[in-house]
């Protein structure tokens, strides 16, 4: 673009006639007209004219040019709607017209007016301006010059505008003020003043000059006289009130900060960040925290300088109204940017003492961070006190690998710190034992013993616990010595002593040392007031002196548990019972086995109750009463060993009185109903007197051969020394050569005498070798065999198989049979634990609730087991709907998050509050689990995405996003779905934000 030359030397006025040569008089007239109309501002005449010339036939192609100029110029002085698309359509019909210039000029123009300031300057560079009238360049200059700065190509507005200052009548004072303008906004405020001061006169400038005159002072810290000046012009403008108040703010006057700011931004639709900031921090100021926060987070602090100080702010601002969740995530947001040495230090210090302070170390992030800040500013003014938290955070955290890790990294410990990682053992040792890790126990208990005298307290725990671990693992001598040294030991836990006592005499107990045992057992009931463990102590003591053959005082010992425990004494009972028998009293014998099976309906000794109440009526010769008894017993347990020998004795009891027949028809019951038992055997044995007794003996060879291998009456030789060899090589574990010989016997003796022994032994060394297939064939041999002695402990095995193997419908009626049958209370519990975890898996809820009951009842359960059956049958509940039922068991097992089983609790009972919209409930639960702590950390983070989600459902993104970023920081595990769902949950919050 040529300069503005020609401004200032004249103007060249648009010539619109050329020669014309032989005009029709009446287009001629008509466009004369038409142009001299134009000329007066007719632009709606000029048009008409021309469109009518245009019409003419006769009419010249150059006066067609004109015509169709005149009318596009007309429009264009009319502000005609889409004039752009006619001037754009004469430029590309006339590409060599002497008006191509003035075209692009109003092309430009037309641009200008719609504020579309890129085509403005598109049209306005190809016009040469030389070719443009003195007026049309002053308009050129101006409107381009205004584009210029709309485009921020701010040199050549600035070049433009400074010519019409200097040069131009018309647009001098405006071509000053939108110098000024673009001066203001470049932050170049002494250049905008001047030139502000030139048109603060002029009428048409003046107010808008004193507005931008006051953001000068406002922009140069003239805050007084901002704040003096400003109010008279607010009811100008309004937005005023933003200057004045953030000028108050800097005088401290932060109650007036407030006003001016509060109505400037309830006026205005506008969230600037440091605007919100200020306005947070004038509330801040004034100690009103919950408006502070409100305005900080209104704020949408960003990962920059701003945004790392008002995330200090919210943390302090959080700490004052006591939520220290929230404090904690925002102090971590500020000390995770670097933009600011000092606040990021003040704001780990913040996280890393309120980290501490509060035991919000979720995923053992409070000792890692204290580290990180001992290791960042060793020489902090803050260091003494992290020091300090560090050592007492050892003693605290639940993430106990890490406090040992963090601990190794300390090159010369004091002695804080050795007493701080000797309660680590011990704490790590009650984990692994919670978790029923009885191993790993004892090698944490044994570390936390032999770790020195710093922690004297835990040491001497430690040893009962230890003791408590080799117990479990059936090493009752070195468990009786940790008990002994532990109650030998000076400083103790007193609540453990009685135990110690109690577990000293079972140790003795186990290993058959009942005179050590019955000592024992009688101090601890001297000194323990818990009448349950009373109770079990008292029938313990009965037991000893049963083994020592002193009745009368066993009988004793059985009424005090009576009386002490009466709702759990069927053990007692019995035994009593059993007392009663031996001293004779056969009919005190019956009724205490009659006082039990109508007390304790569902007790495990009711099938010896029976038993032994038909041999009460054996030796008081009621042989009717005792086979009533017995066949009661068959019926009501038909799988139990009572029950077949039961039968033997019923077919005895019929030989006895001398009824050969009846004695012939119980035999053959037995063998029918159990063919393949040592009953069977016996039976068949004694059926032969009985036939002979009937002098039948044929008949009785018949029947025999009647049964084929069921059972055999007589052992040959081979067949005996052939199977002996084989247990023999089993009972000493050669396994190799115990395999071949059971394999070897089954294959010699299809119907062998031992052929369901050689499968159980068999199945056994298939099972510890792991070739789970084979095993499952053995031990199915030996259930299709019938009631036999090996029969619970294949159930046992071959349910187990199923269910490692993942075929929970096969395994849960092996479970059930197991759990309705087993003799074993261990295996009866087994059994039921079976069923809950097999039936919860297969969502059979009501079957789930029925077997948890029945294990949750149960004496003798390991607290692990109750602990999981409570757990499946929580979630049962659920499934069913059984909300209250539901609650209560996962608020029991919440209690205890050392356990898989209460870690996951803790998450589903907020989960459950979530889902029933109960939020502060479920916030209440979350907060709760952070403080408390787990080393199950997956079901931690699980929550810390819940509390997000409560968050976000409540419109508070921010919160959301911290709990999240937190999470993404500080949990270790990838090889689950945590932060895939972090991510995503993310991403939906930046969306969210974004619209």
């Amino acid at each position: 673009m040529k300069k503005l030359f020609f401004l200032l030397c004249g103007l060249v006025f648009l010539h619109f006639t050329e020669a014309q040569n032989l005009i029709p008089p009446q287009s001629d007239l008509l466009f004369e007209e038409g142009k001299s109309m134009f000329e007066a501002g007719n632009y709606s005449g000029c048009v008409s004219r021309m469109l009518t010339v245009k019409r003419s036939v006769d009419v010249r192609p150059s006066v067609l040019e004109e015509a169709d100029f005149l009318i596009i110029a007309s429009g264009f002085h009319q502000n005609k709607a889409g004039i752009e698309v006619d001037l754009q359509d004469f430029l590309n019909i006339y590409r060599q017209s002497v008006h191509i210039n003035e075209v692009y000029f109003m092309l430009g123009s037309t641009y200008f007016r719609k504020n579309d300031f890129i085509k403005a300057v598109e049209g306005f560079a190809e016009a040469d301006l030389d070719k443009l009238s003195l007026v049309q360049q002053e308009d050129y200059a101006y409107r381009l010059g205004i584009s210029y700065i709309e485009t921020e190509n701010f040199l050549e507005a600035e070049r433009l505008l400074q010519i019409l200052r200097l040069k131009s009548v018309t647009y001098k004072d405006a071509a000053a003020f939108y110098l000024a303008s673009m001066y203001f906004s470049n932050e170049k405020y002494d250049n905008a003043l001047e030139l502000f001061q030139i048109v603060k006169d002029v009428d048409e400038f003046k107010d808008d000059a004193e507005y931008f005159l006051l953001q000068i002072d406002f922009a140069k810290g003239r805050y007084e006289k901002v704040a003096k000046d400003g109010k008279a012009l607010i009811p100008k403008y309004p937005d005023v009130k933003r200057v004045v108040g953030l000028s108050c703010f800097q005088l401290n006057d932060y109650a007036k900060a407030i006003d001016f700011l509060k109505e400037y931004f309830e006026e205005n639709n506008v969230n600037d960040t440091k605007d919100r900031y200020t306005f947070g921090l004038s509330y801040f100021y004034l100690g009103n925290f919950s408006r502070a926060v409100a305005n900080f987070n209104k704020s949408n602090p960003l990962n920059d300088e701003l945004g790392q100080n008002i995330f200090l702010l919210l943390g302090q601002s959080y700490l004052h109204l006591g939520d220290f969740s929230k404090a904690l995530m925002a102090f971590q947001s500020a000390s995770s940017m670097d933009f600011n040495p000092s606040v990021k230090e003040a704001a780990m210090y913040n996280y890393v003492m309120l980290l501490h302070q509060s035991s919000n170390s979720a995923f053992g992030q409070s000792v890692t961070a204290l580290e990180d800040f001992i290791n960042l500013y060793p020489n902090s003014i803050y260091a003494d006190k992290v020091n300090d938290a560090l050592i007492d955070v050892y003693l605290t955290t639940k993430s106990y690998e890490t406090a040992l890790n963090s601990i190794s990294r300390i090159k010369n410990p004091g002695m804080k710190i050795n007493q701080a990682r000797q309660k680590i053992y011990f704490y790590l040792g009650t984990v692994n034992f919670t978790n029923s890790d009885y191993e790993n126990a004892e090698i944490y208990f044994t570390k936390a013993i032999s770790a020195g005298n710093y922690a004297q307290i835990e040491k001497n725990d430690a040893l009962f616990w230890r003791g408590e671990s080799f117990y479990k693992l059936g090493n009752y001598i070195n468990a009786e010595n940790d008990f002994i040294a532990f109650l030998n030991a000076g400083v103790k836990s007193k609540e453990l002593t009685n135990l110690a006592v109690y577990n000293v005499a079972y140790c003795a107990f186990n290993r058959h040392k009942y005179a050590d045992a019955e000592r024992n057992f009688l101090r601890y009931t001297n000194i323990e007031k818990d009448p349950a463990t009373v109770a079990d102590a008292f029938a313990r003591l009965g037991d000893c002196y049963f083994h020592n053959r002193q009745f009368a005082n066993a009988e004793n010992a059985y009424n005090r548990a009576i009386s002490l425990a009466p709702a759990k004494s069927d053990y007692a009972v019995f035994q009593k019972g059993y007392v009663l028998g031996l001293q004779k009293d056969y009919a005190g014998k019956i009724s205490q086995m009659n006082l039990l099976i109508s007390d304790h309906p569902e007790s495990p000794y009711l099938p010896d109750a029976l038993y032994e109440k038909g041999r009460a009526y054996v030796l008081l010769n009621a042989v009717n009463d005792a086979i009533d008894t017995y066949r009661f017993l068959i019926k009501r347990f038909p799988e139990s060993s009572n029950a077949r020998k039961a039968a033997l004795q019923i077919g005895l009891l019929y030989f006895n009185a001398d009824m050969p027949e009846q004695a012939a028809g119980a035999y053959k019951e037995v063998i029918r109903l159990y063919p393949g038992s040592d009953e069977a055997k016996t039976a068949v044995q004694d059926l032969k007197s009985v036939y002979i007794d009937l002098n039948d003996v044929n008949a009785y060879a018949d029947y025999v051969k009647s049964l084929g291998g069921a059972a055999k009456f007589d052992v040959s030789e081979q067949d005996s020394l052939t199977y002996l060899a084989a247990e023999r090589f089993f009972l000493r574990n050669e396994t190799d050569k115990a395999q071949n010989a059971l394999i070897n016997y089954l294959q010699q003796f299809a119907d062998g005498t031992f052929n369901t022994n050689a499968h159980y032994y068999l199945g056994q060394i298939y099972y510890e070798a792991k070739n789970f297939e084979k095993a499952k064939d053995e031990f199915k041999k030996v259930l299709d065999a019938g009631n036999n002695r090996f029969m619970e402990e294949s159930l046992v095995k071959l349910a187990g198989i199923y269910f490692d193997g993942e075929n929970f419908e096969d395994a849960l009626p092996i479970y059930e049979r197991l759990q309705n049958t087993a003799e074993n209370h261990a295996n009866r519990n087994i059994g039921a634990l079976g069923v809950v975890r097999a039936a919860g898996i297969l969502n059979k809820h009501n079957l789930v609730i029925s077997s948890a009951n029945l294990l949750i009842k149960s004496e003798n359960a390991e607290i692990t087991a109750l602990t999981e059956a409570r757990f499946f049958r929580a979630k049962a509940y659920l499934a069913l709907n059984e909300n209250i039922l539901a609650e209560n068991d996962l608020i029991e097992l919440a209690k205890d998050t050392r356990t898989p089983f209460g870690a996951e609790s803790k998450y589903l009972l907020a989960k459950f509050y979530f889902d029933n919209r109960q939020m502060e409930k479920a916030r209440e639960v979350i907060q709760d689990y952070i403080k408390q702590g787990t080393p199950h950390a997956y079901w931690l983070a699980r929550s810390f995405i819940l509390i997000s989600d409560i968050y976000a459902s409540e419109g508070e993104g921010l919160q959301a996003r911290q709990y999240l970023e937190s999470l993404k920081n500080n949990y270790k595990g990838y090889d689950d779905d945590i932060h895939g769902e972090i991510e995503r949950r993310l991403d939906v919050l930046s969306k969210g934000n974004n619209e």
